[in-house]
This record gives C-alpha cells, structure tokens and sequence, in this order.
C-alpha cells in the first residue's frame, strides 16, 4: 500500500501528544531496544516499525499501530511479550507489515479510529478531554497533513487556539471558519489539553 498513510509526518513526542501517551512509552514501542550496541544486536524488533528516521519517523500508520498497542496493553490487560506474539501471529496470517492498523483489532477502540472498504485505518478522532464521545476533531493524513483539524472543515486546531489565543472570541472565529461554537470550543480544548 503506497499512500500518503505510510508518510513520515510525525515525530515521536508529536504522536504521543495525540495518543495522550509519554514520549517514553512510545519511544520504547519503536525503538529495538537501549543504546547499547551489544544490547540491540540481540533486542527484538521494535513493537511498531517507524516509518522514517527521525525527527518525522512516524506516519498515520504507525499512529493508529501505537493507539492499538496501547489499547490492547490498556484494556486487554497484555503484556508486550503477548502482544508481540500477537503482532507477529497476525502478520503473517494477514500478510501484512502492519497487522495493527487493520479493522480486525477495532474492537479495543472502535470510536476513535475509521477504516477504508479495506479495512485499514484512514482516520483518528483523539480523545478530548471531559468530552469522551466527541468526534469533533479528527486527525487524517490527507487533510491539513496529517494535523488535527475540526472534522469537516479542514481548519487545523492550532489555527483556532492562536486566533483564540490572540483575543478573538469564540462566535467570531467559528462565523469565519463556518463552525458551530461548540466545534471551536472542542478545537480549542483539545488543542490545549495536548
């Protein structure tokens, strides 16, 4: 699968901001292992392979891979050694390098990401804090690319939060953009809380 899903566009502190998740724990999920030469010529692969060098090593792949990860360690309760045999089990069922990011993993967190008629990750709605069932924002690799921005408008969130942040109000920058105050309050929370 060539597309712009596999791009590099994230750098690892980036992808844990929109995971809500330390920059360590990510780095760990895609890092073969410590420093140490003699160490890595041993460790296992990483968790999520990235896909580019730093510092934009990441692609909305490997961002829906490392949300599923964290779910399947979250609420499935899995050890990394587990979810390792799990990764490797179904790649090589499915045939793919990103078991992952495909619908079959959905059912650890199926509000927060969409899948294409192939059942591959297209879409993420990051969870916005107090606000659980939102779907306001949404991260898609072809729009804006790859940053969070208002589902619908296009209109990235950092946008938002600086004209916010520079003193507009609320109903002003939602009449510029076509948004309903709640989506730029939505924008404006998330982008804040991340």
């Amino acid at each position: 699968m060539d597309d712009v899903r596999h791009t590099p566009l994230y750098s690892i502190p980036e992808c844990a901001r929109y995971l809500g998740l330390p920059a360590s724990t990510l780095r760990r999920w895609v890092t073969p292992g410590p420093s140490d030469p003699d160490v890595v010529a041993n460790a296992p692969e990483p968790l999520v392979s990235p896909a580019g060098e730093p510092p934009a090593a990441l692609s909305f792949t490997n961002l829906a891979e490392l949300h599923i990860l964290s779910g399947l360690r979250r609420n499935g309760n899995l050890s990394l050694a587990v979810v390792r045999k799990e990764i490797i089990h179904h790649g090589a069922d499915w045939q793919y390098r990103h078991p992952l990011a495909l619908s079959q993993f959905a059912y650890v967190s199926p509000e927060r990401l969409e899948y294409d008629a192939d059942g591959f990750a297209k879409r993420f709605y990051p969870l916005i804090r107090g606000r659980d069932d939102s779907r306001t924002v949404v991260i898609d690799p072809a729009i804006a690319f790859g940053r969070p921005v208002v589902a619908g408008s296009g209109v990235r969130t950092d946008v938002i939060a600086s004209r916010i942040n520079a003193g507009e109000s609320l109903g002003d920058v939602a009449d510029d953009y076509l948004l309903q105050p709640h989506q730029v309050d939505d924008a404006l929370h998330y982008k804040l809380a991340a």
